[in-house]
């Protein structure tokens, strides 16, 4: 890693993600209402603000080392730091989630990129295991004032087309994943490099025709048993994890203990699925305490960067939810300061 940022000596932070473009006017904004760290996410989605033809990083199926050297000077040149890389974009290694004859290939160009993204300085690489998309229902369900949420309703999906060129069962969806992880986690191992899960969006057995692997408990354990190693661990979205129904302070406490909870995504939502849901505002009633799940965080030692997850969108918003974000952000750092000064942890 870059010898002048030592990430684990860091204490819990409040950061920043869900965003490709490095702009100057978004750095400065992050720094000026008193953030230092961040994540920089490189999947094409339009919920957040990533959906841009081109990006800071370039290649045919894989980075390279000097764009990532590049990026990260960025990030440190306004003050920042960069503490992960979350997501490649899907045609880099959907072959490889499939099973199609490509993935040798593929494989070999993530084993590259994977070490190069240590190499350059970045400890932490977060993933998804979905070739599909992350889905909502609704991205203007209305909350206090007409600020509008994402909204997932799982009868809108009874009817839904295939959406690969097949059917793929849950076994053979685990057989390509296995596969992955016994090619990847040597790697990681080798260049020290951390690599986090993020749970299927929703996290639901399956829609149409494609099994969506990370949606329990049971789930993540089976995955982490595959190829064991403590650079394995969970990109821990309270969002994803609230709606699979989870005890969200004992998952903390689960995984914590196993010092697998790599990054959060500090985001809630107003009930469990298969009940239609929608996220809400980080200070609103939603599944579970704020306050409570900061304090469980601390508890179990975790010391990483937590980013608000999605936000809803409040007038004035751009494609990033700017305003929204930064409400999220001084809330989660007003619960911070005040837990490290009220109950100091041994």
């Amino acid at each position: 890693m870059h010898p002048s940022i030592d990430f684990d000596s860091l204490p819990i932070r409040i950061g920043f993600g869900s965003f490709s473009q490095p702009t100057d006017e978004r750095l400065r904004f992050i720094k000026q209402i008193g953030a230092d760290d961040i994540l920089l996410n490189f999947y094409r989605s339009s919920l957040i603000d990533t959906a841009h033809e081109d990006q800071p990083l370039h290649g045919d199926g894989e980075w390279s080392f000097h764009e990532l050297v590049s990026l990260r000077n960025r990030i440190e040149d306004y003050g920042l730091r960069l503490n992960a890389i979350e997501n490649m974009p899907r045609e880099f290694y959907r072959d490889v989630m499939l099973g199609k004859p490509n993935r040798e290939r593929q494989i070999e160009k993530i084993k590259r990129t994977l070490e190069n993204i240590a190499r350059a300085g970045v400890p932490v690489f977060g993933y998804d295991w979905d070739p599909t998309d992350v889905l909502r229902t609704s991205v203007t369900y209305p909350l206090r004032g007409g600020a509008e949420s994402m909204a997932v309703n799982l009868a809108d999906y009874r009817n839904a087309p295939l959406l690969l060129d097949r059917v793929y069962s849950e076994s053979e969806m685990w057989e390509y994943y296995h596969y992955f992880l016994e090619h990847i986690i040597p790697v990681v191992e080798e260049v020290g490099l951390k690599i986090a899960v993020h749970p299927t969006d929703p996290p639901v057995p399956e829609i149409g025709g494609v099994p969506r692997l990370f949606r329990s408990r049971a789930n993540f354990d089976k995955a982490f048993k595959l190829v064991e190693s403590k650079n394995h661990g969970c990109e821990f979205c309270l969002g994803n994890w609230a709606a699979m129904g989870e005890n969200i302070p004992d998952v903390i406490e689960y995984y914590g203990r196993q010092h697998k909870l790599f990054y959060v995504h500090f985001q809630t939502i107003s009930n469990a699925l298969p009940q239609a849901m929608h996220e809400v505002f980080v200070d609103m009633p939603g599944y579970y305490d704020p306050i409570e799940i900061m304090q469980k965080l601390r508890e179990v030692g975790f010391s990483g960067l937590i980013i608000p997850g999605h936000v809803p969108r409040v007038i004035g918003d751009g494609q990033w939810c700017e305003r929204s974000r930064a409400m999220s952000l001084g809330y989660l750092k007003g619960i911070l300061r005040t837990l490290e000064k009220t109950l100091p942890l041994n």
